[in-house]
């Protein structure tokens, strides 16, 4: 009759045996440490980590050395196909992330009040910058800025004259040259604008501080979606 006892240590004893017959059943180990300087070193045996750097240690195992030959190799295949496909995804991600940024570019959010389209536009004068609506007007042959935004950036008119508005009536101008304007993908310098004086109409909505001409808009291509408030630019071929 075997004790109890016995009959454990023959157990352990075989699996001792197992496990020094079988090598790959263990964990092939490596470890990582870096120096002082800056240089990393890897190495098989803990022991070649100098006594200095061995708390900062890093142990790494082999994936699958576990398995035998033909196995692991299999995983390992297995694995570069998944890596290359996580990697073709994330390339089509950010190609699409990039393409809506893109797009987004050439969006703009308008106001649209009675069928008036009011758009924003920064423009830039000297040091001084600003951001306002202007109408978007396909009957004005220039921008033309309101005598309130000019004063507030302080532009100096380059001439001054008389210009017929609708009705047959003469109003005094001036012409200024603005250093930039920029309204979605339209980034233009030297921007020639007139300047009208415009008392605003009590029954205004919406207050905006000039017409958007076609000195600004015949070179450039879009659509307007009133539906979702949107200037949409077609990209420049």
């Amino acid at each position: 009759m075997i004790k109890r006892g016995g009959v454990l240590t023959v157990v352990l004893l075989v699996a001792g045996m197992v496990f020094f017959l079988h090598p790959m059943l263990c964990l092939a180990e490596y470890y990582r440490y870096v120096t002082r300087e800056g240089v990393v070193h890897y190495v098989g045996d803990r022991s070649l980590v100098p006594e200095e750097y061995q708390l900062e240690v890093k142990v790494y195992v082999e994936k699958y050395d576990h398995l035998d030959e033909n196995e692991r190799v299999l995983m390992l295949q297995k694995d570069r196909e998944m890596d290359a496909r996580r990697r073709q995804e994330e390339q089509r991600l950010r190609e699409q992330l990039e393409q809506e940024a893109r797009l987004k570019l050439l969006e703009t959010d308008v106001t649209i009040v009675a069928n008036q389209v009011l758009v924003p536009v920064t423009i830039g004068y000297g040091l001084k910058e600003t951001k306002a609506l202007f109408l978007l007007d396909t009957g004005a042959s220039h921008l033309v800025l309101f005598s309130e935004l000019a004063g507030v950036l302080n532009v100096a008119s380059t001439q001054k004259g008389l210009s017929m508005v609708a009705g047959g009536n003469l109003i005094e101008t001036e012409l200024i040259v603005l250093d930039y304007l920029k309204l979605g993908p339209l980034d233009l310098k030297n921007v020639e604008a007139t300047v009208i004086k415009h008392d605003a109409q009590t029954d205004e909505t919406v207050r905006f501080s000039g017409l958007l001409g076609m000195n600004i808009l015949r070179n450039s291509r879009y659509t307007i979606d009133f539906e979702n408030k949107k200037i949409r630019w077609q990209p420049a071929e």
